[in-house]
């Protein structure tokens, strides 16, 4: 496909003019949504489908270049929201990119504060139209089926073996189009991971969220609308370990560091999972042989799985149960299918604290084995690379309620706040 070169052609004068007829003083959600249609027209008429990269990967070298070279290297959110930042971007050029460009990105800054909302946003309109056509499609004859349990208060959970591939209709929290579940799981991982948490390197990579291995979690409506998607988390198992996130680059560096012990040595050993004598198989000189050695030590490889983009949505004041629900039905789970060990990146501290309460209370091998951690730039928090026992855990989530699953986390919060002040 090659790119059509459109510059002093009588569409870059009618884009000009319609972009400045929508840059008001007080801009409307409706001037943002006519915006983004006028990108989407510019793509398709001139084949520059990437013309956001572009723009990012552009800024971001230019942004890092003024930067002194101790500064730790950040990720797209901190790089473009810094001091530096703030001179380069909508300000210089881009002579190396087509002229429309810059004027796109001005305007997305004007209407999205910066380029990576923007595309963000744009992201989710791509989405949306999606799914309006293929609603309009659909085939309302036929009729779907899904999982609701007894016990489980009109709350249904399964795994997906390719979500890509199931044709049945969800609503989200996000949208009033019921969708596929491929589209409304990626509109979910767009609206928590992107859109608030600011991981705007998901968007080079949401084809991930559109298809595989997932567990998700959805609410029967009444009225006969589709159940509501409220959370899913992608499954990865042995067969796609060159693909773990656990081993890229960025949570292999010397940012992070070991957290084993005897302990928790001892407790892999005892699992059945791992080989014995551990210590004299696993090399602990960096972060990256450490992975790579315990990874060769696996004797079930069948048994091993990677569970990553954990996204929960709903209303504000459930989203707390809905994350209890989740982590306990996917623990439940993964048990049922003897996925026995589950490789975890976590960074909510509620999460942790109800793992190090359950880790407490343990007698024979702890359920949750930290690995290593790094500090969060710019935050207070602290993410972990570590292993779940879905056994034992699930065990404890069949006898948690909710109020128990939040006196855990609370007991677990002071203990916390107490040996620090200590």
């Amino acid at each position: 496909m090659y790119n059509i070169n459109i510059n002093n052609s009588p569409f870059e004068k009618k884009f000009k003019r319609d972009i400045k007829k929508l840059r008001t003083s007080h801009p409307t959600e409706q001037d943002k949504h006519l915006f983004l249609d006028l990108v989407n027209t510019y793509m398709l008429t001139s084949n520059h489908f990437n013309l956001f990269e572009k723009i990012i990967s552009y800024r971001f070298d230019e942004i890092t270049a003024m930067l002194p070279i101790t500064t730790r290297k950040g990720n797209l959110y901190t790089t473009f929201t810094c001091i530096a930042a703030q001179s380069i971007n909508g300000v210089t050029p881009l002579p190396m990119l087509p002229s429309l460009f810059f004027l796109i990105e001005k305007t997305a800054i004007f209407f999205f504060d910066d380029i990576l909302s923007c595309w963000a946003e744009f992201r989710v309109y791509q989405l949306t139209d999606k799914a309006e056509r293929d609603f309009l499609a659909h085939d309302t004859r036929h009729s779907y089926t899904y999982e609701y349990s007894e016990e489980s208060d009109g709350y249904g959970y399964e795994v997906v073996d390719n979500i890509k591939d199931d044709h049945r209709l969800f609503s989200t929290c996000y949208s009033n189009i019921p969708m596929r579940l491929s589209l409304a799981n990626v509109l979910i991982n767009l609206e928590t991971f992107v859109k608030q948490q600011h991981w705007y390197e998901m968007l080079y990579y949401l084809d991930v969220s559109a298809n595989g291995e997932h567990f998700i979690m959805y609410q029967k409506q009444q009225g006969g609308y589709s159940p509501l998607l409220l959370s899913s988390a992608l499954i990865q198992r042995w067969g796609q370990h060159n693909n773990w996130l656990t081993f890229e680059h960025f949570f292999q560096t010397e940012n992070w560091t070991l957290t084993l012990s005897n302990e928790k040595i001892q407790t892999l050993e005892k699992s059945g999972v791992f080989s014995n004598a551990l210590t004299s198989k696993i090399n602990t000189t960096s972060i990256e042989r450490f992975d790579y050695s315990l990874l060769k030590t696996i004797k079930q490889k069948n048994a091993v799985c990677e569970i990553i983009r954990m996204a929960i949505s709903g209303p504000q004041i459930k989203l707390n149960y809905i994350l209890y629900l989740t982590l306990k039905y996917l623990t439940v789970k993964l048990a049922d299918i003897g996925l026995e060990v589950a490789y975890t990146i976590v960074e909510q501290p509620s999460i942790l604290n109800f793992y190090c309460s359950v880790n407490d209370d343990s007698i024979k091998t702890l359920p949750y084995v930290s690995l290593c951690e790094q500090k969060v730039e710019g935050t207070d928090l602290t993410t972990y690379q570590g292993l779940v026992f879905t056994g034992p855990m699930s065990q404890t989530f069949k006898l948690c309620s909710f109020r128990d699953y939040n006196k855990r986390i609370i007991r677990m919060r002071k203990q916390k706040k107490t040996s620090t002040r200590a």
